[in-house]
């Protein structure tokens, strides 16, 4: 007779090769059958599959029917409602982990592995006293220092409009990597506070195109357009070549300069790394060419 770990590992594969939620259906009326529907492992697989099928009613349903919830279970269906924009109800499963008392008997405390993704909808949800009160949470139960949990927290920040609160997070990491910068120079972008991008810019140790693209298209959007123009020739000298971002960013201030030369360049680059075949790249292009006086050439 088989144990129940056997019986678990017997349903990986099915689950694993599952191709639509109605096949995922036959496998669970099997799943059933062998009096495992309790089973958090094999639940949390199957919200897996709903997760990657786009089917998070059934994902609700089958965690619903689990008496009584692992963290493990818990955060994959937090995951799930996040990578399919469900933002609230990602944060109602995230309050109930916190709250409810069948999930208290299993001493279920958020991890490392729930609090990115409850941070992703915070910021898709663009509330500020929700973040606060997750980013207490992290600070209760999270670990000491933890690079991608520290860097949800700065982005969830910035996409909730609170630069301060993400500068104080980066200001007290331990370790940063080139997302911690991305980000906090992006943010500093998106609020227009160029002066403080810069600074991070010209400090950051390892810079890359995301990062330059990032100057380039905040310098162009509040119309310093020679800054945008130097950011992105400086980025041509280290040697990062211009990526279809980029290009698009930087082509508005080539506009605006009459800077015909570097756009005739730009599309001749253009034209020998395949991006002219990008809609956005031609129009930008186009509207270069048009404001530059070069009516043939657009």
């Amino acid at each position: 007779m088989l144990s129940i770990k056997e019986l678990e590992d017997l349903f990986v594969p099915l689950l694993q090769s599952c191709i639509n939620v109605k096949e995922l259906k036959k496998i669970h009326t099997q799943i059933v059958k062998y009096s495992l529907s309790q089973s958090n492992f094999l639940v949390t697989k199957m919200v897996d599959v709903c997760d990657n099928k786009g089917d998070l009613e059934y994902a609700s349903l089958l965690f619903k029917k689990v008496n009584q919830p692992n963290l493990f279970l818990c955060n994959a269906l937090i995951r799930a409602y996040t990578h399919n924009h469900l933002y609230r109800e990602a944060v109602d499963v995230y309050k109930q982990m916190l709250t409810d008392p069948k999930l208290e008997k299993n001493s279920i405390s958020p991890d490392k592995f729930t609090f990115p993704f409850v941070t992703k909808s915070c910021a898709g949800l663009m509330c500020c006293l929700l973040a606060k009160q997750v980013h207490a949470h992290v600070c209760k139960f999270g670990p000491k220092s933890h690079s991608i949990t520290e860097n949800s927290l700065m982005d969830m920040y910035i996409k909730c409009d609170d630069i301060s609160d993400a500068d104080k997070i980066f200001d007290e990491m331990t370790e940063r990597d080139v997302i911690s910068w991305n980000s906090l120079i992006s943010g500093h972008v998106r609020v227009g506070q160029m002066r403080r991008a810069r600074a991070l810019f010209d400090e950051m140790p390892y810079k890359t195109i995301v990062s330059w693209t990032a100057m380039i298209s905040g310098y162009t959007r509040i119309g310093y357009y020679g800054d945008a123009l130097d950011v992105f020739r400086k980025m041509q000298m280290v040697g990062i070549e211009p990526d279809e971002i980029s290009i698009v960013s930087v082509l508005p201030a080539c506009a605006h300069l009459g800077a015909l030369e570097l756009g005739t360049w730009i599309h001749m680059y253009c034209d020998k790394s395949g991006l002219l075949k990008k809609v956005n790249t031609c129009n930008a292009l186009i509207e270069m060419y048009a404001k530059c006086g070069s009516i043939d050439q657009a």
